[in-house]
């Protein structure tokens, strides 16, 4: 495994991103939120299993301080920039025959706009915890496959907005009692079990099992 670090100037802005290459025809676009970063559990276990794939990753750093001096309209559009110059780049330098992503939270948004864009049809989406009210109709218009997660203590749960996100192609997961970090409150044991369900169900919507 190779790993390298890149960036790109987007708005004046400087975005880093890390690749970590194996040298394969897949790659998997991660898309952190504002604080759950690339070394929180979701990530590292989610680029733990592509990289036993042989599927490179890229992890892209676009959150700064300036996003959260924004309106939510002006800060959304930012991140969709950011995040959607870094794949562009990627994928214009590097042969990538198959394209997935896995975002959370905040990272959701942006990872939504890149449901219309005609190069993505056949990409995979992960949607961890979205901010639902932000991108149901994006959702609900698509027709990728992938998965969408949430759990109904989520303070972005929305009954009517889910309700909307299943008429897309989407495997909708909802966990009773999960939180915005899918954990069960304090509960150690119930958050581990949370943690070992949604990756398996990453893994069972991005790419085969394993051999054993």
């Amino acid at each position: 495994m190779h790993i390298t670090q890149s960036s790109i100037v987007v708005d004046q802005t400087n975005v880093s991103y890390d690749h970590f290459q194996m040298g394969s025809k897949q790659v998997c676009f991660l898309i952190s939120g504002a604080s759950y970063l690339y070394d929180h559990p979701y990530f590292y276990y989610s680029r733990m299993a592509l990289l036993a794939r042989g599927i490179d990753v890229i992890c892209i750093h676009y959150v700064t301080e300036e996003l959260f001096s924004m309106t939510d309209a002006e800060s959304n559009m930012c991140m969709t920039r950011r995040v959607d110059a870094v794949v562009s780049e990627v994928l214009a330098t590097h042969p990538y025959e198959n394209v997935q992503f896995i975002a959370k939270s905040l990272g959701t948004i942006p990872l939504a706009a890149l449901l219309a864009k005609p190069n993505l049809q056949t990409a995979r989406f992960v949607f961890l915890t979205p901010v639902l009210t932000e991108v149901v109709e994006q959702i609900a218009n698509s027709s990728q496959t992938g998965l969408l997660v949430i759990g109904t203590a989520d303070k972005f749960y929305d009954e009517v907005a889910l309700e909307t996100c299943r008429t897309s192609q989407l495997t909708i997961d909802v966990i009773e009692g999960a939180n915005h970090s899918l954990d069960q409150g304090f509960e150690v044991d119930p958050s581990l079990a949370v943690l070992g369900h949604v990756v398996r169900q990453i893994e069972a919507n991005l790419f085969e099992p394993l051999p054993k």
